[in-house]
């Protein structure tokens, strides 16, 4: 356990001299409106970094599962947690497991992206903008989460939830800021678009 908070440590100085990180309160952060990271019964937020140079609230934790059975997980897992400042259409990309196959068969929102075809095999995206949304995120968020193992991102009442389902390493960290940095700017060309129409 000690080997383990010396890796966090150590990962976390290192992403800190990649990303101006300052301390968040816990009371700041709040991700239980999301459908796929309930906070309380199974997850526990541990600590809280805003992004320093960013106009917009991103926050970075860190959580893990909270669950009092003895088989509880002990790992900790790393999460960015974006507050919009203009609506983004609700999407979820989650990853593509060997139980979601089958679910995938039969979700009626999923979008199979045309652009980058081998995402449809790791990935699942659901959209209420099935149209348009492939031409939202864009090809580069699509090949930039197929880097690392297993990242999940939900849009949901104009805030952006990118989380690891695989425990807190530096590589995927380094990935969901990158992805930050497309929602953000994917949030600022909608503002955009909403004064030139």
């Amino acid at each position: 356990m000690a080997e383990d908070a010396k890796l966090e440590k150590e990962i976390l100085a290192e992403l800190k001299k990649d990303f101006p990180l300052m301390k968040e309160s816990l009371k700041e952060v709040n991700l239980s409106h999301f459908s796929s990271f309930r906070e309380g019964g199974n997850f526990k937020i541990t600590y809280a970094w805003r992004l320093a140079n960013c106009s917009q609230q991103v926050s970075f934790v860190k959580y893990r599962n909270a669950g009092k059975s003895i088989k509880a997980d002990p790992n900790r897992y790393a999460g960015i947690c974006i507050h919009l400042a203009h609506p983004l259409p609700e999407f979820k990309i989650t990853a593509n497991t060997e139980n979601d196959k089958f679910l995938n068969l039969y979700l009626p929102n999923s979008v199979k992206v045309k652009t980058v075809p081998a995402f449809n095999h790791k990935y699942i995206l659901e959209s209420t903008d099935p149209g348009t949304i492939e031409q939202i995120i864009g090809i580069d968020f699509f090949n930039k989460i197929m880097t690392v193992q297993d990242l999940n991102v939900e849009v949901k009442d104009n805030k952006c939830l990118i989380y690891g389902v695989h425990p807190f390493n530096y590589d995927s960290c380094k990935v969901m800021f990158q992805l930050a940095e497309d929602i953000v700017k994917m949030d600022h060309s909608s503002q955009v678009t909403a004064i030139t129409n």
